[in-house]
């Protein structure tokens, strides 16, 4: 099994992982506030968007993950 399905198994909705494994797989924070009314934060990998939820000990829960079309 290839490092890619490896990672795409790890990104489903409801995984948790550390912010080691998120670096590890090379998924960054975005510098957008854009979820200042509730405890989520925006991460990307080339073009997938990650929704994560911020738990106790820098444990990430993976809310949603969806591709990113940039339109400029």
């Amino acid at each position: 099994m290839n490092t890619y399905t490896k990672n795409a198994e790890k990104l489903r909705k409801n995984n948790c992982l550390t912010s080691d494994e998120l670096n590890e797989m090379g998924i960054l924070p975005t510098n957008i506030d854009c979820f200042t009314y509730s405890n989520f934060v925006l991460y990307k990998k080339d073009n997938k968007r990650i929704i994560l939820q911020p738990l106790p000990r820098n444990i990430y829960k993976v809310i949603r993950v969806y591709d990113f079309i940039d339109y400029n």
